[in-house]
C-alpha cells in the first residue's frame, strides 16, 4: 500500500510534531515538583541530624532513631510517599555515617546496627505507606463531601427555581383567569346583564389588567437592573413634585386610606430621574398599601440630613420577622404575614436597584409599635454617573 502527501501536508505534520511535546513541556514543571519534594526530605534529614547531633551526649546511639521516625512521619504527612520513603533511606545512611561506631564512616562495627538501620527504614517505609492512604482517604472523603454538598445546593436551587416558577405561573394565571372571566360573562350575558354588573365586570378586567401590566413591567425592569441596562435621566427635581405624582398614581390603590406627608421647608432641587423615582415611591406605597390594616396611615416624610436628602415611608402593618430583616430587598422575597397579601416579591428589590443607581442608599426598619419604616438616602452634593 503506498502513501502520497503534498508538500503542504509534509509542513503541516513538522510543524504539529513540533507542536506535539505540549505533555513534554509539563514534564519539567512535574520534575520540579518532585525534586522539591525530595529536597525537603533532604532539609527534614539534615534537622534531624542536627537534633541528634545536640542530644547526642545525653542517649545512645539507638534511642536518635526516634527523631529520624518522625522526621519520616512530618514527610510523610506534608510530602507524600515517595519523599517519604527517601527520608526513611537518607535517614539511616546519615544514622549509620555521624553516630553509629565508627562515626563518619558507613562501617559498622557492631553488626546489631544492621538490625537498627533495618527496622528503621522498614518502620519508615510502613509508616509512609499508612499516612500516605490516610491521605488518599482524606482526599477521597473531601471529594465525596464536596460533591454531595455541590448536589446540596443544586437540588435547592431547584426547588428554589421550580417554588418561584410555581409563583410566578399563579401571579400570571390570576389576573388573566379574572379578566378571562369578566370577559366571557360579557360575552356571554352581556344583553341580560344590568348596567351596573356590566360596569363592575369591566372595572373588574381593568385592574386585573393593570395588576397583570405591573407584573409584567417588574420583571422587566429587574431583568434590566441585573443586566446593568438602567439609564438614568437626571435632572434637578422638586422633592413636593415627586411625591405628588406618586400619590396621583396610587389614588386609586389606596382609596379612602389617610396619607399623611411631613416635608422640612426649604428642600433643596435633587438631581434624580423623575420617572424612576416616582416608580420607587409608588412600589414603596404599594407595599405599605398592601400590608397595613385598611384603617391605618401612611406617612411620608422628607428632610435634609448631613449632605443626603432623606425621603421615608413609613406604615403601621406587621413588619418583618428581626431575623428576615436582611432579606428585605431580595428578589421574590414576601413577608410571611398576612396570608392574603399576594405580590411578586420584586418591588422592592427594583427600589434597590433604582436607588443604588442614583448612588443612593435604602434601608428598611420595624418601627417602635409596630409597621416598617423605608428609608431613602441621596446624595445632594456628590455628583451621580449614569450606569452604562
Amino acid at each position: 500500500m503506498m502513501f502520497s502527501t503534498t508538500v503542504a501536508e509534509r509542513q503541516k505534520n513538522w510543524y504539529s510534531g513540533r507542536n506535539l511535546p505540549s505533555r513534554s513541556r509539563d514534564i519539567p514543571v512535574n520534575l520540579f515538583g518532585a525534586a522539591t519534594g525530595y529536597i525537603f526530605s533532604l532539609v527534614l534529614v539534615v534537622i534531624a541530624t542536627l537534633v541528634c547531633e545536640v542530644i547526642r551526649p545525653y542517649l545512645v546511639p539507638t534511642n536518635m532513631v526516634m527523631v529520624y521516625q518522625l522526621a519520616v512521619v512530618v514527610a510523610a504527612v506534608k510530602l507524600g510517599l515517595r519523599p517519604a520513603i527517601a527520608t526513611a533511606f537518607l535517614g539511616v545512611l546519615a544514622f549509620d555515617f555521624f553516630f553509629v561506631p565508627p562515626r563518619f564512616t558507613f562501617s559498622v562495627a557492631d553488626k546489631e546496627y544492621l538490625i537498627t538501620f533495618f527496622g528503621l527504614f522498614v518502620v519508615g517505609v510502613i509508616i509512609s505507606s499508612l499516612v500516605a492512604k490516610v491521605r488518599e482517604q482524606s482526599q477521597e472523603q473531601a471529594r465525596l463531601s464536596r460533591q454531595a454538598e455541590q448536589a446540596r445546593i443544586l437540588q435547592a436551587r431547584e426547588n428554589l427555581e421550580r417554588a418561584l416558577l410555581n409563583s410566578i405561573s399563579h401571579d400570571l394565571r390570576t389576573p388573566l383567569v379574572s379578566i378571562t372571566g369578566a370577559l366571557s360573562a360579557l360575552k356571554g350575558e352581556g344583553e341580560r346583564l344590568s348596567d351596573q354588573a356590566r360596569r363592575e365586570l369591566l372595572e373588574t378586567a381593568f385592574d386585573e389588567a393593570e395588576r397583570l401590566n405591573r407584573f409584567v413591567g417588574n420583571l422587566l425592569d429587574m431583568t434590566r437592573i441585573e443586566a446593568g441596562a438602567i439609564r438614568l435621566n437626571m435632572e434637578p427635581s422638586d422633592i413636593q413634585e415627586l411625591v405628588g405624582c406618586a400619590l396621583a398614581a396610587m389614588e386609586k390603590r389606596l382609596g379612602d386610606r389617610e396619607v399623611t406627608v411631613e416635608l422640612s421647608p426649604g428642600l433643596p432641587l435633587v438631581s434624580l430621574d423623575m420617572v424612576l423615582m416616582n416608580q420607587v415611591l409608588v412600589n414603596l406605597l404599594d407595599n405599605a398599601n398592601k400590608y397595613a390594616p385598611a384603617q391605618s396611615p401612611i406617612e411620608i416624610q422628607a428632610s435634609v440630613r448631613e449632605g443626603w436628602l432623606c425621603l421615608e415611608v413609613t406604615d403601621r402593618g406587621p413588619g418583618v420577622p428581626p431575623d428576615e430583616l436582611g432579606r428585605l430587598f431580595d428578589k421574590f422575597y414576601r413577608i410571611p404575614v398576612p396570608e392574603r397579601v399576594g405580590g411578586t416579591g420584586l418591588g422592592l428589590s427594583i427600589c434597590k436597584g433604582i436607588v443604588e443607581a442614583h448612588g443612593g442608599k435604602i434601608r428598611g426598619e420595624n418601627r417602635n409599635g409596630g409597621g416598617l419604616r423605608i428609608e431613602i438616602l441621596l446624595p445632594l452634593t456628590q455628583p451621580v454617573s449614569e450606569k452604562p
